[in-house]
């Protein structure tokens, strides 16, 4: 337990560390004017990620890691006690952490999944901490003579939005890795290219061409459906913030002669632009999800849960295919039902258990002696059934003599007894004419039946 609790203390005493190390970079990339008015506050993003983590245990080390980072650009003031104004300003850094983590998780308690959850995590988590944390530190910077009453409505404003854009351009980050941190090589051939693309949409717009810049958002939505939510969060966020960072240095198509009108159309851009992408790489989540969740539902639906063969109700379409397919080019297919020996017998002196084991015996020496095109299926109890497209019956029955001779000659291993089991075959082909696939499947049935009757172990063709 105590070493448990030093490893504890470690982890956000290094997560305090990058705290200290985006508020101290933020103030050098995203400041306006003193150095402690940002355009952007990650760190307030860090706070809700420690507060999920380490809860209360984690506020000492926020308003350390802010004290440290906001002391300087304070004392540089003319206003007095920049000691207590910093520590005014850092307990409500500290606040903002533990706020949304209630918020979160009264109204989010699974984090976010749907695009429904934008709205109430933009509202309770972003944006209502914020603004009660920005309250406490609008009016410590005017009692402080940092700014006058005048500017506290722009700087309020432009507080709740820096706080909130950091909450939720960390919190999805956080969120896109702890749900999907890898990606497929599929996933990270995208990323790349579309990382390098981006790269060269900032380049202009930071220099010869602004409005290559509004070709970043059709760009991320693109990227949104074929990369999870992992890496469309991090792209994401990195040319936001770099949007930001070169507003706040006067480049960009957000650069106007009035500051405070070019930090709205920004901040609104910046903000709106990180919704709907994250909202478009939820929607895409959900759907892929209910899309994977319906092919397992139909997996399972189709195939055996004991040998993992396909079932009866799979295998029956694709004999009807390969049906129309013969009576279309004329070829020929072939069809064997497989049955085994006195199963009943090897249940009642063994156990179930032991006929579990004989079923899934039977059913990997099919598979291994199958070819791929073949379709193998349980057809129900102790009767399995096996599809030989294009394949005449001189054909089929070198493969079911193997499997027949390969089965019978490989005992099943049961609680360490020994138990040998035989099979019995019947197999009918396809011949062109006016058959039915139902009646290649009743002369292979009267074979199987046939095999039984003349001592089992054996293989038969219908007729």
């Amino acid at each position: 337990m105590a070493r448990l609790k030093h490893t504890t203390v470690i982890w956000i005493a290094v997560t305090a560390l990058v705290y200290y190390f985006l508020a101290h970079s933020g103030m050098a990339l995203f400041a306006l004017k003193p150095g402690n008015i940002t355009l952007l506050w990650l760190p307030s993003g860090i706070a809700l990620i420690m507060c999920l983590h380490w809860g209360y245990r984690s506020i000492p080390f926020i308003v350390l890691a802010s004290f440290a980072a906001n002391f300087s650009g304070m004392s540089a003031s003319s206003g007095p006690g920049p000691f207590l104004h910093t520590a005014v300003a850092a307990i409500a850094d500290g606040m903002v952490g533990i706020i949304a983590m209630h918020f979160l998780k009264q109204f989010l308690p699974n984090g976010l999944r749907r695009t429904h959850d934008l709205v109430p995590f933009g509202l309770w988590v972003c944006i209502v901490p914020t603004a009660i944390t920005s309250i406490i530190l609008s009016v410590n910077l005017v009692v402080g003579g940092y700014i006058s009453w005048d500017e506290t409505e722009n700087f309020f404003l432009m507080l709740v939005l820096a706080d909130s854009l950091g909450i939720l351009l960390v919190y999805q980050v956080y969120q896109g890795w702890h749900d999907d941190g890898k990606m497929s090589q599929a996933e990270l051939v995208w990323l790349a290219g579309t990382t390098l693309v981006m790269v060269v949409l900032l380049i202009l717009g930071f220099t010869t061409l602004p409005g290559a810049v509004f070709f970043i958002v059709p760009l991320l939505l693109v990227l949104s459906f074929n990369v999870n939510l992992f890496g469309v969060a991090t792209v994401s966020s990195m040319s936001l913030v770099s949007i930001i960072a070169a507003t706040a240095h006067n480049a960009g198509p957000f650069v106007v002669t009035d500051r405070a009108d070019s930090n709205f159309r920004l901040m609104a851009f910046v903000f709106s632009s990180a919704l709907t992408i994250l909202g478009i790489a939820l929607q895409n989540r959900q759907l892929t999800s209910i899309e994977r969740s319906s092919e397992l539902w139909k997996d399972a639906a189709e195939h055996d849960p004991l040998t993992g063969l396909i079932n009866r109700r799979a295998f029956l379409p694709r004999l009807q295919n390969e049906h129309q397919r013969a009576l279309r080019t004329g070829n020929t297919y072939t069809f064997a039902m497989l049955d085994l020996d006195h199963f009943k017998s090897i249940n009642d002196a063994y156990g179930h258990h032991c006929g579990d084991a004989v079923l899934c015996a039977l059913a990997a020496v099919m598979i291994e002696n199958c070819r791929s095109i073949d379709a193998v299926a349980r057809m129900g109890g102790e009767e399995f059934g096996i599809l030989f497209p294009e394949c005449t019956g001189e054909e089929a029955l070198i493969a079911l003599e193997r499997i027949r001779k390969r089965f019978e000659n490989s005992p099943v291993m049961a609680d360490g007894k020994s138990v040998s089991v035989t099979v019995s075959i019947g197999v009918a082909s396809f011949v062109e004419g006016q058959e039915k696939a139902a009646e290649v499947v009743a002369r292979a049935d009267r074979g199987l039946y046939a095999a039984k009757a003349e001592g089992r172990n054996q293989i038969v063709a219908g007729v």
